[in-house]
């Protein structure tokens, strides 16, 4: 029996917060910003079966990160600045549920670490400058509603991939 899934279709918004102290900005540092999130990529390793077959690492990640673009404002410049900044990325997303019927649902992406580039925008006439930057992560949750899509810490070796622990067997050696 063929068993439907829930379809994701249009964003309708995406929101992006400053964190400081652990607490994130009541206003947002852009309202129609785009993020585009990391993939995740295991690091590699080369064995030799009937020639080379590269396997991943469960464990152990590439690099991870991910790119912020928002309209130019005097707020978006609080998006960057030297040492492991913060953000909430918030977005509202339309659902069709198997049954047919549409709903939107809200996320949620939790995010830490360092600005690789202080963006500046071109300056055209008739057109809207916008600031693009690029955080290499250090911490990167996803929700969707209350459901954990992924839970990665590279400071505390967390790495839970939809409720998966990728390193639990390796964590429980040691």
């Amino acid at each position: 029996m063929l068993k439907r899934i829930p379809i994701y279709g249009q964003i309708k918004a995406c929101s992006i917060y400053p964190v400081t102290d652990g607490v994130a900005a009541d206003v947002p540092a852009a309202i129609d910003a785009t993020i585009t999130l990391p993939n995740i990529a295991f690091e590699t390793a080369t064995i030799q079966m009937m020639g080379s077959l590269t396997i991943p690492d469960h464990s152990r990640l590439g690099d991870l990160s991910l790119s912020i673009t928002v309209p130019q404002s005097r707020y978006s410049i609080k998006l960057s600045g030297k040492g492991i900044k913060s953000y909430v990325a918030r977005w509202v997303q339309e659902v069709t549920d198997p049954s047919g019927a549409v709903r939107v649902q809200g996320f949620t992406c939790y995010m830490s670490g360092y600005v690789t580039q202080i963006p500046e925008s071109a300056k055209n006439p008739g057109g809207e400058g916008t600031s693009d930057y690029t955080v290499s992560l250090v911490k990167y949750r996803v929700l969707e509603g209350d459901y954990e899509h992924f839970n990665i810490d590279r400071a505390s070796g967390k790495l839970v991939v939809d409720g998966e622990d990728y390193r639990s067997e390796v964590d429980a050696l040691l």
